[in-house]
């Protein structure tokens, strides 16, 4: 891939300094930059990403030698599978693993509302994420009913929806709208995806659960948001997932770009339009707003 970034942007796009570029470049092999025909290093997009996912391996224990010949797809994996290492995030997830595990809902809240309240925004939303998965994992055993499960939920989506509105003041970036399609009642993945673009400064356009494809096509075009981002947990076939999002795409403006928060393994089979991108996770849509609307 051609580069077209030269050294002073990466470094405004990454966080690091030109000095550390050049000596990862120089003594680690971590970049790889073409040159222009006066001898200046040009960076593609593809670097920017690559960057900001070493950056956080590195703040998460990983070492620059066990990087610099992984892929961009490696690094990802490698990201995906990393626990992050952070002592304040480990005591809050025992906590409200404890919490879940002795029924106690009210404390499950209020650990979630310190987590949120204390902890750097990537941080709550990976404490949030281990705490749903706990209440997950505990449903499928049998060791919490359906009732309790639904409870447990109820609180979470109201903590990260006032934590999410709570930094609605300080939005200076564009705007942004989030939505599942109909028929997909899970959200509360979206309102984590919400919460982390909110953190990064953008406004937050939440439509919610269930909405008709042409409908939200429609709103969204109306409302400008700068993209949409949409959650897809549970779906009825890779035949209806096609054609919801063929709708949403057919109604909105090509200027208008669509990413999607799946597994891989809900979106086996399914064939997206070219202009639809499917991220994976969290630290993916930090890395994706950053490319599209700068630091």
């Amino acid at each position: 891939m051609g580069g077209t970034i030269d050294i002073s942007r990466l470094s405004q796009l990454t966080g690091v300094n030109v000095s550390t570029l050049r000596s990862w470049e120089s003594r680690h092999g971590l970049l790889r930059p073409a040159r222009s025909s006066g001898g200046y290093r040009l960076y593609a997009p593809e670097d920017v990403e690559r960057l900001l996912v070493i950056k956080d391996l590195l703040a998460r224990g990983s070492r620059l030698p066990e990087l610099k010949n992984l892929s961009l797809d490696e690094l990802k994996a490698l990201h995906a599978a990393a626990p992050a290492d952070d002592p304040f995030s480990r005591d809050a997830i025992i906590h409200l693993e404890r919490a879940v595990d002795e029924r106690d809902v009210d404390r499950f809240a209020i650990l979630l509302r310190m987590s949120f309240a204390s902890l750097p925004a990537a941080v709550a939303v990976d404490v949030f994420s281990h705490a749903l998965r706990h209440v997950g994992r505990r449903w499928e055993e049998g060791v919490i009913g359906v009732g309790l499960e639904h409870r447990l939920s109820a609180r979470a989506r109201e903590v990260v929806q006032s934590a999410t509105q709570a930094l609605a003041p300080a939005a200076h970036r564009p705007a942004l709208a989030f939505a599942t399609l109909s028929g997909e009642q899970h959200e509360l993945g979206l309102l984590a995806g919400a919460y982390t673009a909110a953190a990064l400064g953008h406004a937050v356009i939440y439509y919610g659960a269930g909405m008709p494809p042409s409908d939200l096509a429609r709103n969204v075009g109306e409302s400008s948001a700068a993209a949409l981002i949409l959650s897809i947990v549970h779906a009825d076939g890779p035949g209806a997932i096609e054609r919801q999002i063929a709708e949403v795409v057919a109604h909105l403006s090509v200027a208008t770009p669509v990413w999607i928060g799946a597994h891989a393994r809900t979106l086996a089979g399914v064939t997206l339009p070219e202009r639809v991108v499917v991220m994976s996770g969290y630290a993916d849509l930090r890395r994706r707003l950053t490319l599209a609307f700068g630091a």
